[in-house]
């Protein structure tokens, strides 16, 4: 296949895409867009498809499962981190890719959630059991603390979906703005941006000895997030029953 300009491959990324991610994933914007840019480009002539760049990043997360339980607990975060940053990467290229050859399609939009889905789970449950294998003598084990959060992320996930679903615009909750949020939905937006960081907050934490600290912060977050979607939900469903009667 011919190389395609780098243009090409970012398309109109800054004028549909680039303000609705620094609100509520600015992670990626900072981090892994670039690189899922350049990664894409490279890709073209090779003629590899999106999808495969997709189930590529899905065979990292086994991958990540494996080295937490076989690797001694330090070697086993250096490969979580690089494979957890691999999968971003390619999770931020996949798409790009898709648009600028064309090969956009509905398959490829849901191997991309559910590689997504796969590697959250796995990530949290990956890291519960690092920090299991570094304090054994923890009071309650961190594997299951590293499961809720897996819970939690898949709970808010679904719920928007299902929302996005049953409620179709102009009942599905409006993406966040500077007017019509309140302040703790902002500040929440600003923090779910660390979402996609994950990998790099548990490499400093485990860095620092706080690797636990870091499993705590993820509970709270994913917890969060998940009665936020719920309420978000059940509040649409509301209206579109009253508008209904």
């Amino acid at each position: 296949m011919k190389t395609v300009p780098f243009a090409a491959v970012v398309g109109n990324y800054h004028k549909d895409k680039l303000r609705e991610e620094l609100k509520s994933d600015w992670g990626s914007v900072v981090f892994y867009r670039l690189p899922g840019f350049v990664t894409a480009w490279l890709l073209i002539p090779l003629g590899v498809t999106p999808n495969q760049v997709t189930m590529l990043g899905a065979v990292l997360v086994p991958a990540m499962a494996a080295a937490s339980f076989v690797l001694p607990p330090h070697a086993a975060m250096i490969v979580l981190t690089v494979l957890a940053l691999a999968f971003n990467f390619l999770d931020c290229a996949d798409g790009p890719l898709a648009r600028a050859t064309g090969r956009s399609s509905l398959a490829g939009r849901y191997l991309d959630f559910s590689a997504d889905i796969l590697y959250r789970n796995t990530a949290y449950g990956c890291y519960g059991l690092v920090a299991d294998r570094l304090w054994p003598g923890a009071p309650f084990p961190w594997l299951g603390v590293g499961l809720c959060c897996a819970v939690f992320a898949t709970s808010a996930r679904l719920n928007r979906v299902y929302a996005a679903k049953l409620f179709p615009s102009p009942d599905t909750p409006a993406p966040l703005t500077a007017k019509s949020a309140s302040l703790p939905q902002m500040a929440f937006a600003v923090l779910s941006g660390l979402d996609t960081l994950l990998p790099l907050i548990a490499l400093v934490a485990w860095a620092t000895g706080v690797l636990w600290l870091a499993l705590l912060w993820f509970l709270a977050y994913t917890a969060s997030d998940a009665l936020i979607a719920f309420v978000e939900g059940h509040q649409a469903a509301r209206k579109a029953d009253a508008t209904a009667r």
